[in-house]
C-alpha cells in the first residue's frame, strides 16, 4: 500500500509537479489534461482545457498527485514534509522550494533537528523540509 499527498492547484499544476520532480530528484509519471482526454473535454472551456486531470511524479518509493480544480478557492490545512538524508540535502531542497515563495520558519537548526525549515513555494504549498535522524 501506498499513501500519497494529492495537492489541488488553480491551473498551475503542470508547472508546479514538474518543478517538483526537478527538485526532489522525481519523475513525472503522468501529466493528463482535459485536452488529452477527449471524452473529459466536453463543455470545458478553450481556456481550461489544458488544466491537469491528473499528475503524478514518482520519487524514490514516494510520489506526489496533483490536479487543476475547476473552481479552486486555496488550500486550507495542509502540508507536504520532506525528510533529506542530510541537512546539505535538506538545505538545497529548501532554497529550491522558497525560490518566489515565503518562508515561515527559515532553514536552521532545531532542538529536534540539524535543519528545518517551513516555507509556502510559489504555487501557494506548504513545505516542511527536515533532516531524517539528524537531531
Amino acid at each position: 500500500m501506498k499513501v500519497l499527498p494529492n495537492i489541488d492547484f488553480g491551473g498551475d499544476c503542470r508547472e508546479a509537479l514538474t518543478a517538483y520532480a526537478r527538485i526532489l530528484g522525481g519523475t513525472v509519471r503522468a501529466m493528463i489534461s482535459h485536452r488529452d482526454m477527449p471524452g473529459m473535454a466536453e463543455g470545458v472551456p478553450e481556456d481550461q482545457l489544458d488544466r491537469i486531470l491528473h499528475g503524478w511524479i514518482d520519487i524514490g518509493e514516494h510520489a506526489l498527485m496533483g490536479q487543476d480544480m475547476q473552481n479552486f478557492d486555496g488550500r486550507k490545512g495542509q502540508n507536504v514534509t520532506v525528510s533529506a538524508d542530510s541537512v546539505d540535502e535538506a538545505r538545497l531542497i529548501y532554497d529550491e522550494l522558497a525560490a518566489g515563495g515565503t518562508p515561515i520558519i527559515e532553514f536552521g537548526p532545531q532542538p529536534w533537528s540539524k535543519g528545518f525549515g517551513f516555507i509556502t513555494d510559489r504555487w501557494g504549498v506548504n513545505w516542511v523540509v527536515d533532516t531524517a535522524g539528524e537531531g
